[in-house]
């Protein structure tokens, strides 16, 4: 089984930084499982609108990981305080996999990052084209949901829904239903043959979405390679745990 024998109090000490490193890793796989959640969760619509799968990649490498620290942390204690080699020696190479795939994860979200702008307004212009036509349901759907809780209007300004859309240049309307405030009531004014700043969003979504995913993929990525730093930690631990035993 690879049982110790009685340590010195140098490895105690070492056993004592090993269990609370893993206390830490195992709270650390509890907040990066409720970021990857929150990162899912939050404004999903804006899916449809990004342009790159870069940013939920990494967030659904974040709540797969997450789930996995969270009980190879128990490993890891056990392992430690009962001094058991074999569990040691499969607690670090699982743990040297999981801090390669979080530092992957925490780099795509730095690097969607920088390439967010660009993709998002791409993909923007390009979906307008297809709103409210008959095959691009999900692509209407992002637009109205992106507009209303976002509550801005096209991609830069109004008229960008004419100029990009046949329907909205040959129809009555001049933008979405979706682009029109709420009333009092809760209600969507009727604002879509003329809108203004009273009845309608007048911001437009481009600047707002990348705000948005900018913040996250910093979130994501800083709390990713934070993690990942403290498990380098609990590698040097059990390197030097298992030597002991």
């Amino acid at each position: 089984m690879g049982r110790g024998v009685e340590m010195t109090s140098g490895g105690k000490c070492v056993r004592f930084l090993m269990f609370a490193v893993n206390f830490i890793i195992w709270i650390s796989s509890i907040v990066i499982l409720v970021l990857g959640i929150w990162t899912v969760v939050d404004r999903p619509y804006l899916e449809n609108l990004l342009g790159n799968e870069m940013y939920m990649t990494a967030a659904y490498i974040l709540i797969a990981t997450g789930c996995i620290i969270f009980f190879i942390s128990f490993l890891g204690c056990f392992g430690a305080l009962k001094e058991v080699k074999c569990m040691l020696l499969t607690y670090f190479i699982i743990v040297l996999l999981l801090f390669i795939i979080l530092l992957i994860g925490g780099i795509l979200g730095y690097v969607f990052k920088d390439k967010a702008s660009t993709s998002i307004k791409h993909t923007m212009m390009s979906t307008m084209r297809d709103y409210g036509t008959k095959n691009f349901e999900q692509v209407t759907k992002a637009w109205d949901e992106t507009q209303q809780a976002m509550k801005c209007c096209a991609i830069e300004n109004q008229d960008e829904w004419m100029n990009y859309n046949n329907a909205f240049s040959t129809g009555g309307a001049k933008v979405p239903k979706t682009c029109c405030k709420k009333d009092s009531d809760g209600n969507l004014q009727e604002c879509q043959s003329s809108p203004n700043s009273d009845n309608s969003y007048t911001d437009g979504c481009y600047k707002k979405a990348v705000e948005f995913v900018e913040q996250h993929a910093v979130v994501i990525g800083g709390v990713a390679i934070a993690v990942a730093l403290i498990m380098v930690l609990g590698l040097a631990l059990s390197i030097i745990l298992f030597k002991l035993i």
